[in-house]
């Protein structure tokens, strides 16, 4: 194994969780008497640094190594290059991962691993991390905390945004967005996850502050291009996932503040048209970039091969599940789908807990589906349904979520991954399922 743990990671790690905690409380201190919100600022910060800790631990002592350990060092190699072939490791730095590029690494520098180079949505961690390695001195635990932290930056707007909205239920959309344990955990370490949290999170705040609210639309705009970028390079379904959710939230925050009927029969599919229109656009203009999730026939694909290769048990052990084979249809895709929907988002359930993280999540997942069940008990479907279309933030929650557990369930097939993968969509779902609760119950009170 890899050694990433060193005595300076002992004596740095007290100093930046310090450092990072002083910045969160002047931070705190400087907006709660404009923003009551940011009292708990401070506190999700400091459950995410835990996290961050705890998830690198993890992976030393329990998992003896794993992606993030290879992630960091081969961030560390090319922090190393810069230093010996400035415009080598710039031109790797900007994702030229050639094999010319590839002979300037040596046993100074040390070498990516191969796995991680013959990716390149795999090694921009390591290109991203790597700069960040600049601030930690190229120390695991310190490289965690600043990834975790800048990670939290993108899930705090997504708090500011729902508080913005709901206010009154600041408390639990807390607890669903900021204290999660296992997407604390798991979106915590150096890892894609945790930059796919982050700037998902961020990428809906840019989008709501732009299109939807129109405030600070340039400072916005920059910080889109940005989330976008990160995403688009890591995981590029996801972006497959948000814009078509994004253009039906945008869709019905306009149709929200049209108060005629007739105007709102013909406007509607005006506006559907211009923004089915748009995205098809957009697509055909990004589908290159996003390789294999760019068509849909290739997304199939990409499902069925990935579904295949988590299903070896020799490299990712024995906590599988199988819904059904993909035969590269759309019929089996639709056969197996409300399968793969419900999989992602409540399994593991506790009786199929594979290891003790594993049952982070199997305890959490109980959890959210009894309280799923109670919702679905106490308010009609009719009722949940007209909720959810009446309320564009909830709207695109709840598509999103469901859309991405569709694409995450059908193409993962062990629970080890699914807990990972799954937890973009975690303070989407459960905030909007919660909100959808008491919504029904406020109307239900005003009726008496």
């Amino acid at each position: 194994m890899d050694t990433v743990l060193s005595i300076w990671d002992f004596f740095l790690t007290p100093i930046y969780i310090l450092v990072i905690c002083v910045i969160g409380y002047i931070i705190k201190n400087t907006q709660i008497k404009k923003k009551s919100e940011y009292k708990y600022f401070l506190a999700g910060l400091t459950f995410k640094l835990l996290g961050g800790i705890a998830f690198a631990l993890v992976y030393v002592f329990y998992y003896d190594g794993g992606d993030t350990h290879s992630y960091f060092l081969d961030a560390c190699s090319l922090g190393r290059l810069f230093f010996k072939e400035p415009s080598a490791a710039f031109s790797i730095l900007m994702n030229n991962l050639t094999p010319e590029n590839h002979t300037y690494f040596n046993i100074d520098t040390g070498w990516p691993h191969n796995y991680v180079w013959r990716d390149p949505n795999t090694y921009t961690v390591a290109r991203y991390t790597s700069i960040l390695t600049f601030f930690s001195f190229r120390t695991y635990i310190p490289t965690t905390l600043i990834v975790s932290s800048l990670s939290y930056i993108g899930i705090w707007k997504l708090f500011m945004l729902f508080t913005h909205f709901y206010k009154e239920n600041i408390k639990f959309l807390a607890i669903s967005i900021l204290f999660m344990p296992s997407f604390i955990f798991w979106g915590s370490g150096i890892m894609k996850d945790t930059y796919i949290v982050g700037a998902t999170c961020w990428f809906t705040y840019n989008f709501y502050r732009i299109f939807i609210n129109r405030s600070k639309v340039l400072i916005n705009f920059l910080f889109l291009v940005m989330n976008f970028i990160i995403i688009l390079n890591i995981k590029p379904y996801v972006i497959s996932c948000m814009i078509p959710c994004m253009l039906l939230w945008l869709n019905q925050s306009y149709m929200q503040n049209v108060k005629s009927s007739f105007i709102k029969v013909v406007i509607m599919p005006i506006l559907l048209i211009g923004l089915t229109f748009s995205g098809v656009v957009l697509f055909s203009n990004i589908g290159d970039s996003m390789g294999d999730y760019g068509d849909f026939d290739s997304a199939i694909q990409k499902a069925k091969i990935t579904q295949e290769d988590l299903l070896r048990e020799s490299q990712y052990g024995s906590n599988n599940y199988n819904l059904g084979e993909i035969d590269g249809s759309i019929s089996s895709l639709l056969r197996i789908g409300p399968l793969a929907i419900f999989t992602t988002l409540y399994r593991p359930f506790l009786s199929e807990i594979g290891n003790i993280l594993m049952a982070l999540s199997a305890l959490e997942n109980f959890i959210l589906l009894i309280f799923t069940i109670v919702v679905i008990m106490k308010i009609r479907p009719y009722k949940m349904i007209q909720i959810i279309k009446n309320d564009p933030l909830i709207l695109y929650s709840i598509v999103f979520s469901i859309m991405f557990a569709f694409g995450v369930g059908i193409a993962t097939a062990n629970f080890g991954a699914l807990v990972r993968y799954k937890i973009p969509l975690i303070p989407f779902y459960f905030s909007s399922l919660f909100l959808i609760y008491q919504i029904a119950k406020n109307e239900k009170k005003q009726k008496r």
